[in-house]
This record gives structure tokens, C-alpha cells and sequence, in this order.
């Protein structure tokens, strides 16, 4: 704590020992060429609601211990679970990804041109490399038309690999719940080929007891201009995180006695998590005339995951996981542009269960390989015509999945099922005027489960062939009004979809503490998307506002019907404001408002979780010395002290759907580049 005391005086002292005169920066509005539509264009001629940034000024100051810290000012996304490491972020796009318990779900994660998610539609972000992000493109929309199984959303991050000058970078930085971050990424330019090594080490001890986790991280990048339209990238990560603790759900009652402690039976069944993961990657691209060019993917993956859940049967999990994949594409450049491509996914996951014996490995109780192959071909188009430009769309899906069951001592639960989808999607976008455009656009999607829900089946074994991929409808309308000038933008979008066969999780009083799934008949979401930025004096205030409903329009279950209730999980409305300043000593300030509206913990909305909001205050500090920069920071988070939830357990058992927020943090740290 003395340490902390130290590093927060020093860095005050230097923030306010200089002059806050406020600067004319100039702020560059140039035409934004997006590249997750497959097709690079300008964002201002795509007819999808799509939101663009750029992280290269942010990161300076940035926390890098939360992708929602990256996502936050996005409207439609919703990012909950920050703190409990053993569970991972849990990411909702209009509020597809709700049901997640862990992980990312029915969201596709693109990292650097080459597929995070796995072909059954599961991402974690432990092995993202927060520190390393340049920019971020974001579909939220449905998007099966171009990605396949599990695209409800896209989200599309592309880390440093290009840079004019050689550098070092070396950052440490520390924080409330004795959160570290030590870090070091350098760069090195040799004709045209680039060399980046990044090595970090994350850790903290938790919000609440029994939260400790640590991650190491190692990534090694290599890009070769060849000319200057072919280029070769080579990546390699490894990721160690040798523990993260699951604190568990409380119950209200217990919330409000110690909102700190940890579940008792999560410290008794010694609930956590131990990963290791490898991934290699290579990506390439070739301009084989002025009208062809080729691009292509190839990345080998393995992860080794081993975890306790608070059940005695089955409570321990070994799972081995071994991907791969592969895509190419040949895109036509004229006034007719054309892309067609093809991507190939196979996924093989080694489970094993035994009994927790209160924290103790009991026998084996299962044993089987679940494995998922896909292949997807598809046709990407678009034209320009006057003031119209189209899109359009369309993709066949091929996936197949099957368990061999290698514990056969209750039996033989061998199977397999083919889940194949075919999905397409239109287009309009019309420019009014230089300013301003309108679009709209259709497009389906759909969600196979994945292989930990199709395996989670109550007589304990083999696959769930009652739960059935589900299918959605989605319609966008959208209006954007920007000015280069005064340096200002907003966008207003309507969106709508229809979901059949919602895929939902659930606890049964049979099987307290472990999760199963099933499908609603049918859903439907529909809301308004308000966004937007504008400059004052070189201030620039921007701002995001999502108001969403999200019901079930048809679901019996277990003679209950809920008809006309809320989807849980989802809040109704989202609002974030942010003013960032910056003065003429090189002084940055910014100020975070978020607003989170009510969400239902439950299927019957019995229970509902009140909004809450929270206000965050950052502060750094450009100093420039001969040969180096250096930056401190300082980062207050929740200064108001308001007590919501971190996470809310969707449909959990017993009332445990809790996970309270930390309170105030304090963060702060420096970043040198030599």
C-alpha cells in the first residue's frame, strides 16, 4: 500500500507541476476505409451500422486490464464480468452473447485477419494482446453472410505491425486489489521488413476473496513488404496463466452482509482455472494485377485448459483443445467489386471430468472427444451507382459435429449431427449530400451451440441433440450526418431481429451448480443506436446511447410461459459521455460517464437488477526528453463509490446471481519509449 502512495504523489506532482493552458491540436477527420465488410471501403459508403477506432494516442493512458475499456463508447455493446478473471468477459451485441457463462458467445472475434473464435463459435480474450491494439472495427449487426456460424456481431482488432522508426517501449503500472501490469514491446524496422516482441505479466489479487489470477503473455510478430501491394505476416503467441480464482455468485442476502467474500462452497471445491495456449499464424496478401488481388490465412492453435467447479461430480475439467484453420479469397476490383473466398475450421476438444473431491481430483467420469468441422464458401459483392451503393451477400455453411465417447463403462454415447446453414444479406446505402447518407439493410445469421453446451447434458454423457442452432432475422435502418469542418459526426441507427430457437442456459435443482441449455421458440430485439462526436475549442465530447427491447416472443418451458418477457441478462438502455481535453504542456484529461440501465437475472423476471451508473476520471502526461518520451498516468475509476454488480449469473440457482463491482480504484503507472 506504501508503494501505491508513493507512485500516486509522484505522479500528481508531475501532472500539475506544469502549465494547463489549453492548445489548439488538430484533430484529423480523414475518410475511415474500414476492411471487416471483406471489401475495404470508405465506412461512409457501407450500409451497415459498423463503428471504427483508433487506439494509437489511447493507449498512453490506457489501464490494458479490460477489452471494455477498447469497447466501451460502442453503442449496443454491453460488457460485463470484467473482474472475474476464471470467467472471462462476457461480450453482448444488441444483446446477442447474453447467455454467455464464460467466455464469448454468438460473437465472432477477428485478430489481426485470422479467426480468435472458434469454429463452434467460442472466444476468450486471455491471449489478446490488450497493449499491442491499433485499431478496432466493429460489425453489430448480424454478419453470417461474411463470417459464418456465430457472427450476431463482429468485432475486428488489428495490432502494431507497422511503424516508421525502430522503438522501446517499457511500462509498469499498479493499482487498487494490488493490480500489476509489467510490460515491454519493442520494434524493430529493417528495409521493408518489420520485427515486433512483446512480453507482459498481468496480475491482481481481486475485487473480492479468493480472486487472485495471473497471465503472462509472450507475442512475436514478422511482416515483409515484398512490394508494395504484397505483404507476408507471421505471428506467434503464448499465453501462460498458471491460476484465476472464481470467487462464485452470492445471493442478495449475503451481498449485503460482505459484498467481498467468495461463495463458501467456490474456497471448499477450490474453484478456478489454469490455461496455457500456443497459437501460430500467418496471413498473406498478393496484387496480382490492377483488378485481382489474393488473400489468404492459415493459424495452428492449441489450448490446455484444466478447471474446478463447485459440484462434486464431474467437478474437475481437463480439456485439451487442438484448432486450425484456413481461408483464401480472390476479390475483383472494379466498379463491380467482387470477392469470393472460403474458409475451412476444425476443432478437436479432448474432455475429461472426475469427481472434486472438496478441491481433490476424485476418478474419472468422463471421457470423450468432441470434435467440430466446418467449411464455409461465400461471395461478397458491391457496386456504386450515382449516389447508391449496394452490398449484398451470401454464404453456405457445412458443419459437422461428433462425439466418440472413450468411457464406456455406462455406456456408449457416440454420435454426430450436422448443423449446415445458407445465409444472405442486402445492402443500400444513399448519399444525400456530402454531409449526410442514409442505408438500410437485411441480412440473416445463425448460432450453433457450442461443443461445451451440445456436451452439457444432464444424464452426463454424449451429445444434446434436443438443442438446435438458433436462427435470426436482422433489419437495419440508419441515417449519419458528418462534418469535416466543424469536426463533428453522428450516426442514428433502428435495428430490428427475430431469433428462433433462442439458445438459453439454466440450472436444475437436480444438478444445482452446473449449466445446461435449451432453446426458446422465438425472440425478438429491437431498439435505437444514438452516436456521435463533437469538438469545442479542441475539447472533443463524445457520446453513445443504446435503447433496446429485448423479449421473448414464444417460450414454454417446464409449464412456465414467458411470453412477453424480458430476455435476461440485457440491459434496456446503455448511455456512455466522454470529454477529453488536452492542454498545451501536453496535459491529457478525460472524464467517463456510463450509465447502465435494469436487467433481469432470470428467464420469469422475478428479479431485476436496478440501473447504476459510474463516472471514471483519467489523467497523463506527454514529457519529452532528448531521446525519449515518457508518460505517467493515473486512472480513478467509479469515483463516486456506487455498488452495482460486476456480473449477474443468468438463471442461477438458488438466487446466487451476484458478483458485486469493486468500489473506487485507483491506477496508475508510467510508459517510457526509448
Amino acid at each position: 500500500m506504501k508503494n501505491k502512495k508513493v507512485i500516486i504523489f509522484f505522479l500528481i506532482q508531475v501532472f500539475f507541476s506544469h502549465s494547463q493552458n489549453i492548445v489548439n491540436d488538430s484533430i484529423k477527420l480523414d475518410e475511415v476505409v474500414i476492411s471487416i465488410t471483406k471489401i475495404k471501403d470508405s465506412i461512409k459508403k457501407s450500409p451497415f451500422a459498423i463503428s471504427a477506432f483508433d487506439f494509437t494516442n489511447f493507449q498512453s493512458t490506457a489501464q490494458q486490464f479490460y477489452l471494455s475499456e477498447f469497447l466501451e463508447r460502442t453503442p449496443g455493446v454491453f460488457i460485463s464480468n470484467d473482474n472475474n478473471f476464471a470467467q472471462d468477459a462476457r461480450i453482448s451485441i444488441r444483446g446477442f452473447g447474453s447467455r454467455s457463462n464464460f467466455g464469448i458467445r454468438g460473437i465472432k472475434l477477428i485478430v489481426d485477419g485470422v479467426p480468435e473464435t472458434t469454429p463452434d463459435g467460442q472466444s476468450q480474450i486471455d491471449n489478446l494482446n490488450l497493449e499491442i491494439i491499433q485499431n478496432i472495427e466493429v460489425i453489430r449487426g448480424t454478419s453470417s453472410s461474411l463470417y459464418g456460424n456465430s457472427s450476431a456481431g463482429v468485432i475486428k482488432i488489428k495490432s502494431v505491425t507497422d511503424f516508421e522508426n525502430n522503438f522501446s517501449k517499457i511500462a509498469y503500472s499498479l493499482g487498487s486489489n494490488n493490480q500489476a501490469k509489467k510490460q515491454a514491446f519493442f520494434g524493430v524496422k529493417k528495409n521493408n521488413s518489420y520485427y515486433t516482441f512483446l512480453v507482459s505479466e498481468t496480475k491482481s489479487e481481486g475485487y473480492r476473496d479468493f480472486g487472485d489470477f495471473k497471465n503472462s503473455n509472450v507475442n512475436l510478430n514478422f511482416k515483409k513488404n515484398i512490394s508494395k501491394d504484397t505483404w507476408l505476416n507471421i505471428n506467434f503467441n503464448l499465453v501462460d496463466s498458471p491460476y484465476a480464482y472464481d470467487p462464485g455468485g452470492l445471493t442478495l442476502k449475503e451481498v449485503q452482509e460482505n459484498r467481498k467474500q467468495a461463495r463458501e462452497r467456490n474456497i471448499e471445491y477450490q474453484t478456478k482455472e489454469d490455461i496455457t495456449h500456443y497459437k501460430l499464424n500467418s496471413s498473406f496478401n498478393k496484387k496480382i494485377n490492377k483488378k485481382l488481388s489474393f488473400s489468404s490465412y492459415l493459424f495452428i492453435s492449441k489450448r490446455d485448459f484444466n478447471g474446478k467447479i463447485p459440484v462434486k461430480n464431474g467437478g474437475v475439467i481437463d480439456l485439451e483443445r487442438d484448432y486450425w484453420g484456413i481461408g483464401s479469397s480472390l476479390q475483383l476490383n472494379s466498379k463491380f467489386k467482387t470477392q469470393i473466398g472460403f474458409d475451412i475450421g476444425n476443432q478437436n476438444d479432448l474432455r475429461k471430468r472426475y469427481n472434486n473431491n472438496q478441491g481433490d481430483i476424485g476418478e474419472l467420469v468422463l471421457n470423450q472427444e468432441e470434435i467440430f468441422q466446418n467449411i464455409g464458401f461465400y461471395i461478397v459483392n458491391n457496386f456504386e451507382l450515382n449516389n447508391f451503393a449496394v452490398s449484398s451477400g451470401i454464404r453456405y455453411d457445412i458443419n459437422k459435429v461428433e462425439i466418440q465417447d472413450n468411457f464406456l463403462e455406462n455406456g456408449n454415447f457416440s454420435d454426430n449431427i450436422n448443423l449446415n446453414s445458407f445465409n444472405p444479406s442486402l445492402g443500400i446505402n444513399y448519399r444525400i449530400n456530402k454531409n449526410s447518407r442514409i442505408f438500410i439493410n437485411t441480412s440473416s445469421g445463425f448460432e450453433t451451440p457450442t461443443l461445451n453446451e451440445l456436451s452439457s447434458s444432464p444424464i452426463g454423457s454424449g451429445l444434446n441433440k434436443d438443442l438446435k442452432s438458433q436462427i435470426n432475422m436482422g433489419y437495419e435502418i440508419g441515417y449519419s450526418l458528418f462534418n469535416n469542418q466543424k469536426k463533428s459526426n453522428i450516426d442514428i441507427i433502428y435495428f430490428k431481429s427475430i431469433t428462433n430457437d433462442e439458445i438459453l442456459s439454466y440450472e436444475d435443482e437436480n444438478y444445482p451448480n452446473q449449466k445446461f441449455y435449451n432453446n426458446a421458440g422465438k425472440s425478438e430485439r429491437n431498439g435505437i443506436e444514438i452516436s456521435g462526436f463533437f469538438t469545442f475549442n479542441k475539447t472533443i465530447l463524445s457520446s453513445s446511447y443504446s435503447q433496446g427491447n429485448y423479449i421473448f416472443k414464444e417460450f414454454n418451458y417446464d409449464g412456465n410461459n414467458y411470453r412477453g418477457n424480458k430476455i435476461p441478462g440485457i440491459p434496456n438502455n446503455v448511455l456512455t459521455i466522454s470529454v477529453e481535453h488536452k492542454t498545451k504542456k501536453e496535459l491529457s484529461l478525460n472524464l467517463n460517464f456510463k450509465k447502465i440501465g435494469a436487467i433481469y437475472a432470470n428467464n420469469s423476471n422475478t428479479t431485476k437488477i436496478d440501473d447504476f451508473s459510474t463516472l471514471n476520471f483519467k489523467i497523463g502526461k506527454e514529457i519529452k526528453l532528448s531521446k525519449s518520451v515518457i508518460y505517467p498516468f493515473l486512472i480513478i475509476n467509479n469515483i463516486f463509490e456506487k455498488k452495482y454488480f460486476d456480473n449477474i449469473r443468468i438463471n442461477a440457482f438458488g438466487g446466487r446471481h451476484y458478483e458485486p463491482a469493486p468500489e473506487r480504484t485507483i491506477f496508475g503507472g508510467l510508459r517510457i519509449i526509448l
